[in-house]
């Protein structure tokens, strides 16, 4: 709570506990939603880099990783141990599976995070 004295005989306090909670919120909402966003983008072959992914700072952090062992093969120019270019099997999937997300759902994070703020 931060409270703060204006011209001597002005009194205003502000409570900012909502605020940091809607944020907080807001965060949290946005985290799940990139990834639900995120997921149909990413490489599958048995469905394990999918589904390993955590908040390294928390749920309202700023921070998502993938963190399959193989994870950072699948971005180029990383190859298998074998020497062969990676392939991706299904259509739409790739390296860049959180940059296509974005490209196509910036505008909705935006205002899923606007709507986030104000409840």
């Amino acid at each position: 709570m931060m409270k703060k004295d204006i011209v001597g005989s002005v009194h205003i306090e502000l409570n900012l506990d909502r605020i940091a909670g809607n944020l907080d919120k807001a965060q949290a909402a946005l985290n799940q939603q990139i990834v639900a966003d995120s997921t149909p983008y990413i490489p599958f072959r048995q469905g394990t880099l999918r589904s390993q992914v955590r908040y390294p700072d928390g749920m309202s952090g700023g921070s998502i990783e993938w963190y399959a062992p193989y994870a950072g093969w699948w971005s180029p120019p990383v190859k298998y141990p074998t020497g062969r270019k990676l392939q991706y099997h299904e259509p739409g999937t790739g390296a860049k599976w959180f940059e296509t997300a974005k490209t196509e759902h910036l505008h909705d994070w935006e205002e899923l995070v606007k709507r986030k703020l104000v409840e």
